[in-house]
């Protein structure tokens, strides 16, 4: 079995299990984790610069330098045939280590990473995203494959000086079998939200538009699952909405109680936009795991979503910061149960179609054989 490295900075990471989902679901390829900082204990082999606070000095120096002689298990490094790296900072990374090892690397772009603008990087203060926009040229140059994980972000990497002729276009996909729709529904009549508390998710569009319905529905409750910089003021506005007491901000949640809610809820919101840096969603993968659980899906008309929910078929779009109109098709699906269910099975239909795990990560190997 042929090993590959995936490179992560920090692994794992809770809001990023897709990552791992991606590589428990590889039949072809052996993988090796590589990181700098390794948070918890990991069931895949795995490579990390160091895993406590006694190594500050050399994670700095990575973080400063690049260099790949700064891990010390290089034994396992040579085994590798390839690095596939998730993010275009980490390809920065990436690079220098598979320049040392001679092998070929290829970077994901999720999102963020292409869409906000390097004028925005530099404001940050931030040394790593100077490594992106000192070494993107280079790094256009070497990869040997850069993969979208929607259109819209293979249309970004185009705008931005990426070659066409090196850009995959790969969804990253759902575990359909484990994200499927359960037999007994809760008591709760709920609307779920997952996203954390940045510009980009729209959480505060969500809550206006709630509060618009609100009264209308006495008996249904807004679930919201994440935390982030915009905590303080999503909290000050649901009491300004007068909506606190039927809105329950949960925080960061293990995958598994994300799961629970969703099977379980009655619709899944996620009314995403460009945020005023430029950063958008790449295609949120918990969209596509409430899909798979049956349930329909109100989002925006907003860079990979309509490549995932099918306007009018598995759930409905509005435009970005739309309240109105996100209220109205809440409406519709919380007055039209039966209406709801349709959408909701139509849309596991299609996430088994064209997003299932298995047939999206064996296309993904089907990449990876191109550079051996």
């Amino acid at each position: 079995m042929k090993k590959i490295g995936i490179y992560r900075r920090v692994f794992p990471l809770v809001s990023e299990t897709f990552i791992s989902q991606q590589a428990e679901h590889l039949q072809r390829f052996e993988p090796t984790f590589i990181s700098s900082t390794l948070v918890a204990q990991s069931r895949f082999a795995s490579v990390s610069l160091c895993k406590n606070d006694f190594f500050k000095l050399k994670q700095l120096t990575y973080l400063l330098t690049r260099s790949p002689y700064l891990f010390s298990n290089l034994e396992l490094l040579n085994k590798l045939s390839l690095i596939h790296a998730h993010f275009g900072i980490d390809g920065v990374y990436a690079m220098a280590l598979a320049e040392k090892l001679k092998i070929p690397f290829l970077v994901t772009f999720h999102g963020y990473d292409i869409t906000i603008s390097r004028q925005s990087l530099w404001k940050t203060g931030k040394f790593l995203y100077y490594q992106l926009i000192f070494y993107e040229e280079q790094l256009k140059k070497q990869a040997s494959a850069f993969i979208a994980v929607s259109s819209f972000i293979r249309d970004k990497l185009i705008e931005k000086g990426y070659s066409a002729d090196k850009i995959y276009l790969h969804h990253i996909g759902v575990d359909t079998v484990r994200f499927s729709p359960t037999n007994t529904k809760a008591d709760e009549r709920y609307i779920l939200c997952v996203g954390r508390h940045t510009e980009k998710k729209g959480i505060d569009t969500l809550l206006r538009a709630f509060a618009l319905i609100a009264r209308k529905h006495p008996n249904v409750t807004l679930i919201q699952v994440g935390k982030g910089s915009m905590t303080a003021y999503l909290h000050t506005l649901a009491k300004k909405l007068g909506i606190s007491d039927r809105v329950r901000f949960l925080g960061a949640q293990k995958h598994d109680t994300v799961f629970k809610l969703m099977q379980n809820a009655e619709i899944f919101v996620l009314p995403s936009q460009t945020a005023s840096n430029g950063d958008c969603e790449g295609l949120p993968i918990v969209i596509n795991e409430a899909s798979a659980c049956g349930i329909p899906v109100v989002s925006t008309w907003h860079s990979g979503i309509p490549e995932a929910v099918k306007d009018g078929e598995t759930g409905f779009l509005v435009a970005e910061k739309d309240s109105q109109s996100l209220a109205c098709k809440m409406d519709i699906l919380l007055s039209d149960r039966a209406l709801a269910k349709k959408l909701g099975l139509r849309g596991r239909e299609w996430m088994c179609d064209a997003f299932d795990i298995r047939q999206q990560t064996s296309k993904l190997e089907g990449i990876y054989d191109s550079f051996h």
